[in-house]
């Protein structure tokens, strides 16, 4: 049996410990405002450039701040890819635009699976999928409407001193490179992508960049199994060429006739022929041509460096890997310049 006493004392000890309680929330809450602890988005690494630079590649937040202002005005009205169709960017949003633009960034730099972005986005899967394709494409056109193919004139006006001194009538640096893909169950498709090069299935891109190191030309995506003269003849790029110009590439591209038809001349290094070794003029012109040519390598390491393409692409992917491959290859011009990185190391043309 219980005393008046006894009830009053209960109350005072339940009082206390949820005062307690109470006092803990706030003080957890203060200590949680204290450290900064944001969702996952761009607004948690908004002061961490490194973070950025990780999770984005570009080189600082202020840099992609100023990136997503570029970009913001059209990216509002951009429409989304469903299932159904194609839909305006509904009025309520779970998501930010500028998260948006942060997700789709960390899938093309990490290559996280839909799963874990979903989890750290806290959004469905399907939403991620979506998003991702949206962005895609979204940014495969509005990059891809910006001019970046420059004229030999302005190519010339900015050529490095050691271009000026050996290749003084350089316009662009050419050279190709394959993204792995899952192997398809027909066989004549395993057949196409098939790369002897690579010995897997694969597809196979054209990278152009200037003398000092911007990418000017993308192509699309083709099957592995295309020489690198049928794809510089399929992707458009000769017809960009001016005359009395000269094209610089690696010894696989034998293009040097559909060049001379344009009066554009090619550079590349000397072949072995019959002789045993090279000679000692033909050493030296190598080295030449390899000391000014390794930039568009280091072009392309950028863009591999997209850890999206770490893993064979998935056939289910096929749809939006050409919008992907285009958007990584551009989004490098974002990252600074090539030549001043090479410059920096001492090891530059």
């Amino acid at each position: 049996m219980l005393y008046r006493d006894d009830v009053g004392n209960s109350e005072n000890v339940l009082h206390k410990v949820l005062e307690m309680a109470q006092n803990e929330v706030e003080d957890l809450k203060k200590r949680l405002a204290a450290c900064k602890i944001y969702k996952f988005g761009a607004e948690r690494f908004a002061a961490d450039d490194e973070s950025i630079k990780f999770y984005c590649g570009f080189p600082s937040s202020k840099h992609f701040v100023l990136f997503y202002d570029f970009i913001k005005p059209t990216s509002e009205t951009m429409t989304y890819c469903y299932a159904s169709g194609l839909y305006p960017r509904p009025s309520s949003k779970k998501m930010l635009l500028i998260d948006e633009l942060f997700m789709f960034l960390v899938r093309l730099r990490l290559g996280l699976f839909l799963k874990d972005l979903a989890d750290r986005f806290n959004i469905s899967e399907a939403a991620v999928s979506r998003k991702i394709v949206t962005w895609a494409n979204y940014l495969y056109f509005f990059l891809g409407t910006q001019p970046i193919w420059p004229s030999y004139q302005s190519v010339k006006k900015h050529m490095p001193p050691d271009f000026k001194d050996l290749f003084p009538k350089t316009h662009v640096i050419l050279d190709c490179t394959e993204v792995r893909v899952q192997v398809p169950s027909s066989l004549l498709l395993q057949s196409q992508m098939y790369s002897n090069y690579k010995s897997a299935t694969t597809l196979k891109g054209l990278i152009g960049i200037t003398p000092n190191g911007a990418i000017c030309f993308v192509s699309s995506l083709y099957t592995g199994s295309i020489s690198d003269k049928e794809l510089t003849k399929e992707s458009g790029i000769l017809d960009l060429l001016e005359p009395n110009t000269s094209v610089m590439a690696d010894k696989g591209f034998n293009v040097n006739d559909l060049l001379t038809k344009r009066q554009v001349s090619l550079n590349i290094p000397p072949y072995l022929s019959h002789n045993a070794q090279l000679s000692p003029q033909q050493v030296k012109e190598t080295q030449k041509i390899a000391r000014v040519r390794i930039h568009v390598e280091r072009a392309i390491r950028r863009v591999k460096e997209f850890h999206i393409f770490d893993s064979p692409v998935p056939l289910a992917l096929l749809g939006s890997i050409n919008q992907i491959w285009t958007v990584a290859c551009l989004l490098t011009n974002f990252q600074g310049n090539l030549i001043r990185v090479a410059t920096d190391r001492k090891s530059v043309v």
